[in-house]
């Protein structure tokens, strides 16, 4: 098999080979009618870090020994091939892979990674990263090592000549570590320990220097795939999400239950993905579970409440992929829940407030929040023996007008509060007997809504008043 690698540093002859690479390549030939066929990925696949095998987790062998289909590409390993790095390994991987009798496509990972592993990959695929065609699509296997979790320059060289000298509209590229981790979306996202965002926000060039390529040609679709999941006890086994025209996938195994590898099967119009469990009695979600919930739609609950009110209920529906919600509220309301509902209290002093949930995926991380605005009603609240107020508010452009009705005097106070709680008017002052008014300027306020709030000892009256 021919493919076009990376052991020329002149950027002509890069091309010149690039374009070569694409008119004698013999995997070109095949699929030319754009025939179904399907292809597996495999990150990970030494297994755990403790496991006694040299070569291919035992699993992961097993397993494979069940595919018997006839239009299958080939098997890419996505990195981390062999736990160490040595002939007697890389002898009993392919020695394991010649048994299975399916054709192999390695990735560099960080295990693999040196001077022996860069010899096994010169002999088998022509140097560490490499491309060809298949039918009427396009493979690029890019080195995340190379570079230490970054896309090399001379790798952004073969990528943009790749990209230029192509008119295929489907590009699979595969690499290592999951790069793309170093956007903060992805910050609570438990992939392998060197693919968290900790570690990759820093050195990654994934969204500065690889995406806006992938980005820049719409009219393409791309699917990425990394391998850096499933080895550590806490980590993912998968991960799927999507950015325009952009996939981004990862499986991966040694460490977790839901080890697996992922199938992925390619039709002229489209392409669909299954991970395939290695450990018996494991079921997989959709591909598309594994990532980051979408927020909740709405909260469903009232909107105007009683001061002292309890156990009212506000909920959302289920997001499909979320294991758990957090909710949040504002001062005054307490409650608590981790599910899609949640039973709430509110104080004698509530005005307004925020309630708020967020969808969680465990391991992937948080949606952003859905929020309801939640007010007092504005009934004016008299405990027996109290005194009865009317409270009325209205305005015109410049001002703010109070007006108050009393059956006897006393002191007041009123304030003006934002919807977040926020102060922006407070004064005291005595109430008289009887009917009196007040008149505020509107110039440090501003437009929206706004909570009048009238005291008079344990007693409280508000109105929502809406500022033009």
């Amino acid at each position: 098999m021919k493919m076009t690698h990376h052991k020329i540093k002149n950027l002509s002859i890069i091309s010149i080979l690039v374009l070569l690479f694409f008119l004698i390549n013999p995997l070109r030939a095949k699929s030319q009618s754009g025939s179904d066929y399907s292809f597996l990925v495999a990150g990970h696949a030494y297994g755990a870090h403790t496991g006694t095998n040299i070569g291919l987790h035992p699993p992961l062998l097993e397993k494979l020994s069940e595919e018997h289909d006839s239009s299958l590409l080939g098997l890419f390993l996505t990195g981390d091939i062999v736990n160490t790095s040595t002939t007697a390994s890389w002898n009993k991987v392919k020695t394991e892979l010649t048994t299975l009798g399916i054709q192999s496509f390695y990735v560099m990972g960080n295990h693999d990674n040196n001077t022996l592993g860069h010899q096994i990959f010169k002999q088998k695929h022509g140097g560490d990263y490499y491309a060809f065609e298949h039918g009427n699509d396009l493979f690029i296997v890019l080195n995340s090592t190379e570079s230490d979790r970054s896309i090399s320059p001379a790798q952004l060289e073969f990528l943009d000549t790749l990209l230029a000298n192509t008119n295929r509209e489907k590009a699979f590229i595969f690499f290592h570590e999951v790069i793309w981790n170093s956007h903060e979306k992805y910050k609570l996202v438990r992939s392998n320990s060197r693919s968290r965002y900790s570690q990759l926000k820093n050195i990654s060039n994934f969204w500065t220097a690889v995406y806006p390529k992938l980005a820049a040609l719409p009219e393409k679709n791309f699917f990425l795939f990394a391998g850096d999941v499933g080895g550590n006890p806490d980590a993912i086994a998968a991960f799927y999400d999507n950015w325009g025209n952009v996939t981004l996938l990862s499986s991966g195994m040694g460490e977790v239950n839901d080890d697996n590898y992922l199938k992925v099967n390619v039709y002229p119009d489209t392409v669909t993905f299954s991970l395939i469990p290695l450990n018996e009695g494991v079921e997989m979600n959709p591909v598309t579970w594994y990532n980051i919930p979408e927020k909740p739609d709405t909260i469903d609950g009232p909107v105007s409440v009683l001061p002292l009110q309890s156990e009212i209920k506000y909920k959302v529906l289920p997001v499909w992929n979320a294991t758990e919600y957090r909710w949040n509220v504002s001062a005054g309301i307490t409650g608590n829940s981790d599910s899609t509902s949640i039973m709430l209290d509110f104080g004698e002093q509530f005005s307004v407030g925020e309630i708020s949930v967020h969808a969680i995926n465990d391991g992937f991380g948080e949606s952003e929040p859905v929020t309801l605005l939640v007010f007092a009603d504005d009934t004016t609240f008299i405990a027996e023996n109290k005194i009865d107020i009317n409270f009325e508010v209205f305005q015109n452009r410049e001002l703010i007008q109070i007006s108050f009705s009393s059956n006897r005097a006393q002191q007041a106070q009123f304030r003006i509060s934002g919807i977040t709680g926020r102060e922006v008017y407070n004064e005291r002052f005595q109430l008289n007997q009887g009917f009196q008014t007040k008149s505020i300027h509107k110039n440090a306020l501003w437009k929206g809504v706004f909570i009048a709030e009238l005291l008079t000892g344990d007693q409280r009256t508000s109105k929502k008043i809406m500022l033009y």
